[in-house]
């Protein structure tokens, strides 16, 4: 079973065809090299030079490669990976980037984290609402299914930093 210390538990199920729908629909440049692992092949440890990528990071949490500046931040401060992060959290993310944006501001880590924790949801990561703040949405979707089978590789240059660096504090 795959968790957040054993991602080598995630195998790839993404097929050839839904990894192009990928490709095309999200319009991955072909810059970062995007490959579609071996089926049974787990997301971790990385291929050399290549990260893991959860397509739901598309079509649910609404990111785009290459990442925003905002989000490597955020991951770095928490000193989490992107592929230990569960999709609700990022959506989360990415929702606090986008109000940012409609108000007029850049999204400030100093703001993200006087609303939004780091914490675990069973063996994965997620940002939620601090206790003493009230939520600015309503309506949070509780249940994303079979969102650790289905990914693909990515060059790591797509994030600023040394991914396995996170893995060996962990």
């Amino acid at each position: 079973m795959a968790n957040k210390s054993n991602l080598s538990g995630c195998f790839n199920i993404l097929n050839r065809n839904n990894f192009a729908w990928y490709v095309d629909k999200y319009a991955i440049p072909a810059s970062l090299h995007p490959v579609l692992p071996e089926k049974d092949t787990p997301i971790y440890p990385f291929v050399p030079g290549k990260i893991g990528v959860y397509t739901r990071l598309f079509d649910y949490c609404n990111y785009r490669l290459p990442l925003k500046k905002f989000l490597i931040e955020v991951l770095l401060f928490h000193e989490v990976h992107l592929s230990q992060m569960n999709p609700f959290g990022l959506a989360k993310v990415c929702h606090f980037e986008l109000a940012c944006r409609g108000l007029g501001s850049d999204p400030d880590l100093d703001v993200f984290r006087a609303f939004y924790k780091l914490n675990r949801s069973g063996s994965w990561y997620t940002f939620e609402v601090r206790k003493k703040n009230a939520c600015c949405y309503t309506w949070i979707t509780t249940n994303l299914k079979d969102w650790k089978d289905r990914f693909f590789l990515i060059d790591d240059r797509c994030v600023p930093t040394n991914p396995t660096r996170i893995y060996m504090q962990l």
